[in-house]
């Protein structure tokens, strides 16, 4: 009986050292959950921030779209009002040639003129030319004015 009852010792004594043994390592294994768990809710804060951030950048970039997509437009706007313009201004230049042209010949045929003119009073002119050439000077003179004040 006694080998009986060192048996059932025994195993009592395996018995409490194993649960000694097992609540250790499960209040370690507990300790080391716990410090899991609070990484795990740290990474879950952080994963939330960054999603929240995500978002918020996610609406300025597609504001900022919004607004490029509107100076885009604008700029295009512009770039057919400042072609019209040069066009414009490509047609006044012309025309403005046209005139230089046409008033240099203008002041040759005034010059012209005057020279006979000149030429005229130097000879023994009748007074009824002279007046008939003063005459053509003022109407050319007034054609040069008009010509003038209409460019």
């Amino acid at each position: 009986m006694e080998t009986v009852e060192l048996l059932r010792n025994l195993r009592q004594i395996v018995r409490e050292e194993t649960a000694l043994a097992i609540e250790d390592l499960a209040g370690r294994m507990n300790a080391r959950f716990d410090q899991v768990n609070t990484w795990f809710d740290g990474v879950y804060v952080r994963l939330d921030r960054l999603e929240t951030e995500s978002v918020a950048i996610k609406g300025a970039l597609r504001r900022i779209e919004e607004r490029l997509d509107s100076v885009e437009a604008r700029l295009q706007l512009v770039e057919g009002r400042l072609t019209h313009v040069e066009s414009e201004l490509q047609l006044v230049k012309n025309g403005l040639a046209r005139l230089e042209v046409r008033v240099s010949a203008l002041e040759a045929r005034i010059s012209s003129l005057e020279t006979r003119f000149d030429n005229l009073e130097k000879k023994t002119a009748t007074e009824a030319q002279i007046v008939e050439l003063k005459q053509q000077v003022e109407t050319l003179n007034e054609r040069v004015a008009a010509l003038e004040t209409r460019h």
